[in-house]
């Protein structure tokens, strides 16, 4: 059974590079970074605490000393969940074969010091010994670099990045795309990979878990992928580290329970939602689960009478993009007997 990961015991690190000295820039990579930080934060989604997120500032002089910092600090704070993320390119070193993330002023491996191996990750994670129970990588790594490796190297469609990037006890899941055309659309908002990432978390999955667990958003992730030509992801999971769940599932709808509010205004939510300013259609949601279904359409009543016509043909677009279609259609029903 998914269990979400506890937001106040749990840590997560955002590795993003956007610019580099001598590699193509990937400007989406920061508003991958900035989304996953604000859903992450979300107690609809997670809800971690804004200081357990950490973001390393690879603007100084030692970005690989920046993450590594941000790294040990979340692996010795972490006792739960310990989450890392990172999207740039990704290079492998010709002479051992290994999968480097690259930063800027050391993505050519001419100073190969100051490179962030995932060498670097997996010790990160693993040495010492973590308090954290379970441990989470996400890389979203574009190969359009993986040329470099040349004749002396294996080619980009025969490496198999999920077993490079193995870590005894944790979970990795990996874009693996093979050009950064695949990886980053010129004009897109988010990288593909964590663009879908995104949506999910925004939007939930459809006939998904109240909970969306690891393997979940895999097999979401990787059909999504698929349907739109785009590389399917790899996963490599130790023990049942794929039930842990990262997030809530705002698409899920649970079955109506037998309990009910008391009063007008416990009817419409009552002044705890509104004061927090939940949305009326999650007031409504949160309101059928405990089986007050009057409360729950007088809540969508007020909604629709209170909202201008085209915010409310905008909300009913964004419940139906969401998959929540039945509290589209009531919101819409409602909306004519205004």
């Amino acid at each position: 059974m998914a269990t979400l990961a506890d937001p106040a015991a749990s840590r997560a690190v955002l590795v993003g590079v956007p610019a580099y000295d001598s590699l193509p820039p990937l400007p989406a990579v920061s508003e991958n970074v900035n989304a996953l930080r604000r859903l992450f934060a979300d107690p609809a989604v997670w809800g971690l605490p804004a200081e357990n997120i950490l973001v390393p500032d690879l603007t100084g002089p030692d970005p690989l000393g920046a993450v590594m910092e941000a790294l040990r600090s979340a692996a010795r704070e972490a006792t739960d969940t310990l989450l890392v993320y990172y999207a740039g390119h990704g290079l492998t070193n010709v002479l051992t074969g290994e999968l480097i993330l690259a930063l800027p002023g050391a993505e050519n491996l001419d100073q190969w010091w100051r490179a962030l191996s995932f060498d670097h990750i997996r010790r990160g994670l693993t040495d010492p010994t973590p308090a954290a129970a379970r441990r989470v990588v996400l890389l979203d790594c574009c190969y359009s670099a993986l040329a470099l490796a040349g004749d002396m190297g294996p080619a980009p469609a025969s490496i198999d990045v999920a077993a490079l990037t193995e870590v005894n006890g944790a979970y990795v899941l990996t874009a693996c795309a093979e050009s950064e055309t695949a990886k980053a659309p010129p004009g897109a908002r988010y990288t593909a990979f964590t663009g879908e990432l995104i949506t999910a978390l925004e939007e939930g999955v459809a006939d998904g878990p109240e909970l969306l667990d690891l393997h979940t958003l895999y097999r979401h992730l990787a059909a999504v992928l698929a349907g739109k030509r785009w590389p399917v992801p790899q996963q490599r999971s130790r023990n049942s580290i794929g039930d842990l769940a990262l997030a809530r599932n705002r698409a899920w709808s649970a079955p109506a329970a037998a309990s009910s509010g008391d009063g007008d205004d416990a009817g419409r939510g009552g002044p705890v939602l509104r004061r927090f300013a939940v949305p009326a259609t999650e007031r409504a949601r949160l309101l059928q689960r405990v089986g007050n279904f009057p409360g729950a359409a007088a809540t969508l009543r007020d909604a629709a009478v209170d909202q201008e016509p085209e915010a409310l043909r905008q909300r009913i677009r964004q419940l139906r993009r969401a998959n929540r279609h039945s509290e589209a259609a009531a919101l819409w029903r409602l909306a004519e007997g205004v």
